[in-house]
């Protein structure tokens, strides 16, 4: 949408259009409407590919996702691929199998894995879009952000150095160390800020809000930090437009924000976040939090900025501006102090006023209850102890400073512009010295060059032979981790984890090659009753000598004589002891397991 400046600038083009010219190519067209974003996009792909590599891009290239948090997001995408299509859209109930997961906890992007699942059998057998998805959103911070920038400058060139500026947030490009692939789309956050700050004509009010509304409701199939962080600013939208620029009355601040809540629930709900019967709560609220000196410590991502000490789980709330970005704060807070004339109007800032109190709001919780600086707890609050599910479902609460960032690097941008606005030569290079500064500064602490590892799944040719002859592969005793704990603590009901870590991600890929389920998962959450419930039917069958027929156990070595005792026919596969039921004497795969014997 104009705003009135941006109609002048619009207006002499236009006419100059007359009605016998050819209207001008759709390349020529989109360049001229988008051309500063789609220059800002062009950056945040450049600095990916410096960064990170273009081979992530390839769908065949999985070696490099076969590992942590990566592992779990593509073999969740793989089991998905042939379950059954039903409500929860995200549902998967074969991986693990019979405990079944949504695509949501096992943070496989499922409003990408949801479009593509009706072109599955089309696709190849190893297609990932992890690659694809992370490039896109390095192109779309860039994109988003200089049409972010835009609302505070008109000159294209100041839009597309903005843009690009918020292209090189280190929270951005720091997600990638994590296999955090739904939480590197920050230009979430970035769209909005934008529809929250964009000026707003009265007829165009309700369209705004849908607009926030469906925001809300498709962050769901992201992830469920996206679908809080848009619900909090699009209610500062509406509180913004009914009690700043009374343009609606108490009637629109009700329906507004309980719309609100609605479309959160029902995106929460359709992709599987609700109503899956998987307990949202965990461990950790407090120890994966913000410190107060995030948005300035490094924690190690600078090369000119030294780093303060930080508690251990606090790389979730990494806030880190940038030395580009904080020159920029610098600069903004001097020429504002400095020029007259240069403040931001007082209508400007009674309309920002409840987009930044937000936004503060979010960086309290993601302080959390144990509030630090520079590492050292400083303050303990009680408050969240009246509310416990809201630090137990949101425990990584450090996630939250990310639109107090964001918006600092606006309001710093903005600055500069307001004070520079009669001298576009000096924004520019006001900006670019800016960019440039971030460009050297930030640097990550170690490598993050992927997709170039070679992926060799388990390759004995004796897996073929169990094809069409099994229904299940199923770890004994089974691996099924979530948010990073054993699923239960009792060792009748799965136990502490006694694999080695990712041991589930080369047998997973076994299954599902074979079109097994399987029962391992490295998930964000699972269901811990239906859990312990299959252990204890699972660790009963072995000990009632009652192995399932069409089931291939992969056995930790300590168990081996568990299934001897139930008549099982043990021997190696691919180095891994694997057994099966006496029943299935003179079949093919229990032919070739019986001939490799276990010592």
């Amino acid at each position: 949408m104009r705003g009135p400046s941006e109609a002048k600038i619009a207006g002499p083009a236009l006419d100059a259009c007359a009605p016998e010219q050819r209207a001008p190519p759709v390349l020529g067209s989109l360049v001229r409407a988008h051309g500063p974003a789609l220059a800002a996009a062009a950056v945040g792909i450049a600095w990916f590919a410096s960064k990170v590599g273009l081979a992530v891009v390839h769908p065949s290239h999985v070696g490099w996702l076969m590992s942590g948090d990566w592992g779990a997001n593509f073999v969740g995408w793989l089991f998905f691929r042939s379950a059954p299509i039903s409500l929860p859209l995200g549902a998967n109930p074969f991986y693990p199998f019979p405990v079944g997961s949504t695509l949501g906890f096992t943070d496989s992007i499922p409003l990408v894995a949801i479009l593509l699942r009706p072109w599955a059998s089309f696709l190849p057998r190893d297609f990932q879009y992890v690659g694809a998805w992370l490039l896109l959103a390095f192109a779309l911070q860039g994109f988003v952000g200089a049409k972010l920038v835009k609302l505070a400058t008109p000159h294209p060139a100041a839009q597309a150095l903005g843009g690009a500026l918020l292209a090189l947030s280190p929270p951005l490009l720091d997600r990638l160390r994590y296999g955090h692939a739904s939480l590197s789309a920050h230009w979430i956050v970035l769209v909005a800020l934008w529809l929250a700050l964009a000026p707003v004509e009265p007829r165009r009010v309700r369209g705004r809000i849908v607009a926030a509304l469906l925001l809300v409701f498709l962050c769901a199939g992201v992830h469920p930090y996206f679908v809080v962080m848009t619900a909090a600013l699009a209610a500062a939208l509406v509180v913004r437009l009914v009690a700043v620029e009374r343009l609606g009355g108490p009637a629109l601040l009700l329906g507004g924000l309980a719309s609100i809540a609605v479309a959160a629930a029902a995106g929460l709900f359709l992709f599987g976040f609700l109503g899956s019967g998987v307990r949202s709560e965990a461990q950790g609220f407090g120890f994966f939090s913000a410190d107060l000196a995030t948005l300035v410590n490094p924690m190690g991502w600078s090369r000119v900025i030294g780093s303060l000490p930080v508690q251990g789980g606090q790389y979730e709330g990494f806030g880190y501006l940038g030395a580009g970005a904080l020159l920029l704060v610098l600069v903004g807070i001097g020429l504002t102090l400095a020029l007259r004339g240069t403040r931001p109007s007082p209508g400007a800032l009674a309309r920002s006023t409840p987009i930044g109190a937000v936004t503060l709001l979010l960086f309290v919780f993601a302080l959390s209850d144990a509030i630090t600086f520079a590492g050292e707890r400083i303050l303990t609050l009680g408050l969240y102890a009246l509310v416990p599910q809201l630090g137990s479902t949101f425990r990584s609460s450090g996630r939250f400073v990310w639109p107090l960032h964001y918006l600092i690097v606006l309001a710093a941008i903005a600055a500069v512009a307001t004070a520079l606005r009669t001298r576009p030569r000096a924004l520019v290079a006001a900006l670019a010295l800016s960019f440039a500064a971030q460009a050297a500064d930030v640097n990550p602490p170690e490598p993050l060059q992927l997709g170039t590892e070679p992926w060799r799944p388990p390759g004995s040719e004796v897996w073929e032979l169990a094809r069409g002859g099994y229904q299940h592969l199923a770890m004994y005793p089974p691996y099924l981790i979530a948010g990073g704990e054993p699923v239960a603590k009792r060792e009748d009901e799965c136990g502490p984890p006694v694999w080695p870590p990712d041991a589930q991600l080369g047998l997973a890929h076994v299954a599902y090659r074979l079109g097994l389920k399987f029962n391992g998962a490295y998930a964000a959450r699972l269901d811990p009753d239906r859990a312990a419930a299959y252990c204890r039917e699972l660790y009963g069958a072995v000990s009632g000598a009652r192995l399932d027929p069409a089931t291939i156990y992969v056995v930790r070595p300590q168990q081996v004589e568990a299934f001897r005792r139930a008549h099982g026919i043990c021997g190696r596969v691919d180095g891994a002891p694997v057994c099966v039921s006496g029943e299935r004497d003179g079949d093919p795969f229990a032919r070739a397991v019986r001939m490799n014997p276990l010592p």
